[in-house]
């Protein structure tokens, strides 16, 4: 194996690439810290969650890593509603791997609401499909938890996001 080592690559500077540096077709350009693919998956429909177990809040995307070394940072943002005195526990996983959670409070007997965001820089370290999805939950039984509640009784969309940078 060679090594080429250069200190700047430069385009052309005219002509139909002009300014440009192409990688060919089939070939794979790898520099640490750049994107390697986005992947985005949306919900539209409201999920009401009254369990005081973990349950699947419907909001999940699926990603297949090009390297093992990769990271991948998952972003998301919801809107909920909560009603009873509780907490409300939301979960992060890969695949069946809790990778992070939060939880809020509502400590009145009334809908409160309740706002998801999260972002996350998991190390995965695989080239196999891989799913990060959300789960919920309430503290107390007699609670109820809208995720992904639009204030109408309808749900908006919510989306997340999975990148992968390359290491």
């Amino acid at each position: 194996m060679s090594t080429l080592h250069v200190e700047n690559l430069k385009g052309p500077t005219s002509g139909a690439n002009a300014n440009k540096v192409i990688v060919p077709s089939g070939q794979t350009l790898h520099a640490a810290g750049h994107v390697i693919q986005v992947v985005t998956s949306n919900k539209t429909s409201q999920t009401q969650i009254t369990s005081t177990s973990a349950v699947d809040t419907g909001l999940s995307v699926s990603i297949t890593p090009q390297f093992n070394t990769s990271k991948i940072f998952i972003s998301l943002s919801t809107l909920g509603i909560c009603y009873q005195t509780q907490y409300i526990i939301h979960r992060l996983l890969r695949d069946s791997t809790i990778i992070y959670g939060d939880a809020g409070y509502n400590n009145n007997n009334y809908w409160m609401p309740i706002n998801y965001a999260i972002n996350h820089l998991d190390s995965p370290a695989t080239t196999s499909a891989i799913t990060y999805k959300t789960m919920a939950y309430i503290s107390n039984s007699g609670g109820d938890l809208r995720f992904n509640y639009n204030g109408d009784g309808s749900a908006h969309t919510a989306s997340i996001t999975a990148m992968e940078i390359a290491a």
